[in-house]
Formats: structure tokens, sequence, C-alpha cells
């Protein structure tokens, strides 16, 4: 069976860094006291926060309860230490203890030099390392108090942490979600198998949530890669996709009030966690899934987008993760999900890539469905080789309708393209084609040449105009207990947007043996574009083509363009169509947005 590759190929707003904070510098303020959710405190500018509960206890010496100091308060960071090939005790040396400070820093955004408060030298066998005198004093320099030498009989990762006696906590730097990305943050989690404890820290400006950003050191740069080759990633999850111990909304409020917080995690976010993943939030969505522009938005605030001024359309439906994946440089992946375009649309608009897999590709259970037949999760990044190798240990290729292979070519959507009429943007996306090999130019719609016999004359816009709103009925009737609980609940019927509000009633107005005509003239579409498209050459073919035209959108203006900007199978809809990836690139910036006319 012919495989169809879809790259999108459009521009995206320059990022700024108008709500970038500053660099942590400074002294340590006092703890805040430690309750069920934990405590904080400041170095600089920058806020920390301490777990509720220990995660390690250190073993507590006759002499240290003499001194009192089983009940001391301090920072602390525990560091490594190799064995000695010789089994002799291993000796801390002033050049190694630099360099182990250095690396910290440099690679972990969490570490702060106030954390050598106190300093745990963990021997790599059987006996306690030791340290040398200048090492010593180079400590002391740093702040140090008190150095604790143990061998590896003690299970205590390295990094920092909030030392309580002999309690170590993990501490976490709060970041505020500046750009209201997220429904809710979560703690992040030390047993997999837990649930999540959304976070109750209201960021700095005191308008939107806080994550909960856990050491690199802890939790990636001592770990086997082999067996957790995400280790120390961070990521955010669509809340439309479960996850254990907190709710869902899909973007609406009536949903949120009806269920309770989920018993269990989707699988394809287990797989990440299993990996080494670290999930830090749960993102906002448009409401069900459906495509709403910002101001559309009815019972949350939309996202903001990080591009251009920072006043343009987030796109969607997974306008959260995009926006959030976009903004934060601390964030490795996104998670979203893709029925027509919910993935791709967002990474245009926010300048970031998007892929949405095969289908089959990766789990769809515990993903709230809006049309089974083309829903999918996906994934969105800043960096191209780290969406590569998330996907590369998140897709499952057994289930994969074909084994990937090379492109046979590089087809331009002719058809597809005539949407766009800014010329900038035409030629820069056939120069990045031209670029990546010889391209074949294509108009789709050779339908009127060799049609299929099931089409009975009939024109392809004839033919399938009626079938691209079967998934309406799906995503009516998938939400039929919803609409049952809530009237058993609370005596009436949910509100929900006007967006869908008109989907729904377009629905009901729908029989099933229509919605089953729908999908049938789409099989019958994905047939002849194998056959006819997909044929000789072109059997692997990868096809440029456009979602929409780019040019500022402002989030406060009520849209009047078209939705699909096409009729038909459009660009947004070939990939869910063909049950193919679909990968969305950034290839150029706008360097300045015109501004809004007053």
């Amino acid at each position: 069976m012919p495989r169809l590759s879809l790259i999108c190929h459009l521009p995206w707003f320059k990022r700024t860094g108008y709500f970038k904070n500053a660099e942590a510098t400074g002294h340590k303020d006092k703890v805040s006291s430690i309750s069920g959710h934990g405590g904080t405190f400041n170095i600089g500018t920058s806020v920390y926060a301490v777990a509720p509960t220990p995660c390690r206890l250190l073993p507590v010496s006759r002499l240290d309860k003499l001194r009192k100091k089983s009940t001391r308060r301090s920072l602390a960071t525990v560091f490594l230490v190799p064995a000695s090939d010789k089994g002799a005790n291993e000796t801390v040396t002033l050049d190694w203890i630099t360099n182990a400070v250095e690396n910290y820093t440099a690679s972990d955004g969490v570490f702060h030099i106030s954390f050598l408060e106190t300093v745990i030298f963990k021997g790599g066998g059987k006996k306690k390392p030791r340290i040398s005198p200048k090492a010593q004093k180079y400590l002391f320099e740093q702040g140090t108090r008190d150095i604790i030498l143990w061998s590896d009989a003690v299970d205590l990762p390295p990094g920092p942490y909030y030392k309580t006696g002999n309690q170590m906590r993990d501490v976490w730097k709060l970041e505020d979600d500046t750009y209201g990305t997220c429904m809710v943050t979560v703690a992040p989690k030390s047993d997999p198998s837990e649930s999540f404890q959304p976070l109750h820290w209201i960021g700095t400006r005191h308008q939107f949530p806080s994550f909960a950003l856990p050491s690199k050191v802890q939790t990636g740069d001592t770990v086997d890669f082999e067996s957790k080759p995400l280790a120390g990633w961070r990521i955010v999850v669509k809340d439309n996709i479960r996850l254990k111990g907190t709710k869902t909304s899909q973007g609406n409020r009536a949903y949120y009030d009806v269920y309770d917080a989920s018993k269990e995690i989707a699988p394809c976010i287990q797989k990440l966690i299993d990996k080494g993943a670290i999930v830090v939030g749960e993102t906002k969505m448009n409401s069900f899934a459906n495509w709403e522009e910002p101001i559309e938005y009815t019972d949350y605030q939309a996202p903001w987008n990080p591009r251009g001024d920072q006043y343009q359309s987030m796109g969607g439906s997974s306008s959260g993760s995009a926006a959030a994946v976009a903004a934060y440089d601390w964030l490795d992946i996104a998670i979203g999900t893709d029925t027509w375009g919910s993935v791709t649309r967002p990474a245009l608009w926010c300048g970031c890539f998007g892929l949405r897999p095969t289908m089959g590709a990766v789990s769809g259970e515990g993903i709230e469905p809006l049309c089974k037949e083309w829903d999918t999760a996906g994934l969105l990044g800043r960096d191209l080789q780290r969406c590569i190798h998330s996907a590369m240990q998140w897709l499952d290729m057994e289930k994969m309708v074909a084994e990937p292979k090379p492109f046979t070519s590089i087809i331009w959507a002719s058809d597809f393209w005539s949407i766009i009429d800014d010329t900038q943007q035409v030629n820069s996306a056939r120069e990045f084609a031209r670029r990546m090999g010889s391209i074949l130019s294509v108009d789709f719609d050779t339908w009127a040449v060799s049609p299929p016999q099931e089409a009975q004359g009939l024109s392809l816009r004839e033919y399938i105009e009626d079938a691209i709103e079967v998934q309406s009925y799906d995503a009516y009737h998938n939400f039929e207990d919803f609409r049952r609980r809530y009237q058993e609940k609370f005596g009436h019927t949910p509100y929900v947007s006007p967006r869908n509000q008109g989907m729904w009633e377009l629905a009901k107005g729908m029989s099933k043996e229509e919605r089953d005509r729908g999908f049938h003239k789409m099989g019958v579409y994905r047939k002849w574009f194998n056959k006819t498209i997909l044929n000789g050459k072109h059997f692997n073919a990868l096809v440029m083509m456009p979602l929409e035209k780019m040019e500022p959108r402002y989030r406060d203006e009520v849209p009047t363009f078209p939705r699909p900007p096409q009729g038909g199978v459009n660009a947004l809809a070939l990939g869910p169509v063909m049950k193919s990836p679909v990968l969305a690139v950034p290839s150029r910036h706008i360097p300045q947005l015109p501004k809004k006319p007053t």
C-alpha cells in the first residue's frame, strides 16, 4: 500500500522576550512553613518550592543528635563521587568539585550556588569518599556550612534538595505560566504509578499558575538513557488526555463540573513517563477540540501566543500546547491531539514543529474522542531533532499502516497553494522544497480525468462536499454521556460555545446512514488518491502544501475568514483522510508585524 507523508510549509512570527523572567541572583530568604502543599523560598528573584513530604531519609549519627543537627534546616546538594578502580576511598579534589559545580550550574536551571549550604558526597563504592583541604576551603568560601560523606549504601540521587535534619525533600523551581497556557500545573512525580497532584502556587504576577520544574541533575543527568531515553524531559499534555488525579475540562466549564478526577492515565502519556519524561502541566484547548479563535473562547481565557506582538491567534485546538512549547525554553515537547489540523494549525501560528503521526502509531485509549476515525495524539516542539527523538521513543512502529521508507519524490500540491496570494510565502516554500530535492507540480484535482466508478460522473466537489461534515455526527454523539450527566446533576442542558452549538445542531439532523455514507466516500477518495496520485515513482511521495495564508490575525478580532480555508478534502483534511503523517515545518519568520490600525 502506498504511503503518503505531508509536510506543511509555513512562516511564523518572531518571538519577543517581553515576559521573560530575570536571572536568579542574590541571597536566600527564609523558607515558609511546610504545609500539605509544601513550602516556598526565594533565591534572588527566583522562587522555589519544597515538596510536602520527604523523598529520602538519611541515617542520623549519635554525634549529630548531640549537636542538634538532626533538626537543622538547610539547602543541600548531593554529588556522586565515582568509585576508585582499586577500591580505595576516592578523594574529592579542588579540580573535581569546581568542575562538578560548574557542570551543575551549566546543565541545570534549577541548581544555584545557594544549594551548597550543605554538601553531601556520596561515594560510588562501599567506602565513604574523602575530601581534600583545598576542596573544603573552596566549599566554605561558597557558603557551605556542613559537609557530609556517605557510601553508596545510601540511596540518594544527585542534585539540589531541601534538608530538614535527616529528611531530604525535593525542591522545584517555580516558573510562571505567563502566557496562560495551562488549565492546571502538576507536581513532578517520583513514583510513576502515583496520581498527579495539582499545584496550588500562583505566579509572581498573581495572574497565572506556576510550573514546578524538577532538577535536570536529579531526573536526567545520571539516568541510564538506554532504559530512560527521555529522562528529565519536561512535557505538557492537552486537557482532553487523561492524567490520573486531575480533572479534564475539554475547554468547557460544564464538562469540568460533571466528571471527577481521572482514575487512570492515557497509555500514550504513561509510555512517555516510562521513558523518563516528566509531566508539568495540562494545557488549554478549544472547547471540545472544535475550531475556535481566541475571541470565541467562552469558559476560559485563550492562551497567549508568544510570537509577534503577542496578540496573534494561537491556532487550535491544541492551542495551549503550541503556545507553551513556543514560549518556554525549559519545556522540551508538548502533547496535543489532532483530528483535522488541531496540532499542525497551532504549530503554524506559534512557529514550532507539529507532528500528526500516522493513524495507529499512538494509542488513542484515554483520549476523549471527537471523531475516532481521525483522532490521534500528536507532538509539538521547537527543535526538530528533539521532536524526532521523542517521536522515535513514542510511536509504535509495529502498528503503523506501513513501515517508514525513504521518500521517492516531492509533490507540489498546486490546487492547495491556490489559497495563498502571498508571493513571498509561496516562493519561500518553493525554495525550501527545491533544496530538499526535485519537485513535481501536481494538481490533485485530476478527478475529472480519471474518476472512480463510485462517483457516477459527479465532480470531486459534488461527490465529496457533504462527506466532509460527517465528523460532526461523531463529535455530537460522543458527548451524549456528558449531556445526560449534566442534565441529571443540574436540571438543565449544558452551555457550549456558539461554534459547538452550530456543529451539534448540524449533527442532530444527520442520520447514522448519512454518516456511514460520508465515511465511505472518504474511503473511495483515499483509494482513488493512492491509485491516481501516488503511483509510479510517486508511490511514497512527500507532499508540500500550505495550511492557511499567514497574515496578522488578532485575538480580539471576530473571524470572517473561511473555516476550513478550502472546500472538499482540503490541506487540513488530507492527512487524516489518508491516515498519513503530517509534519508542520516553520520556514521563515515575519520580522516586523504590521500594527493593528486604531
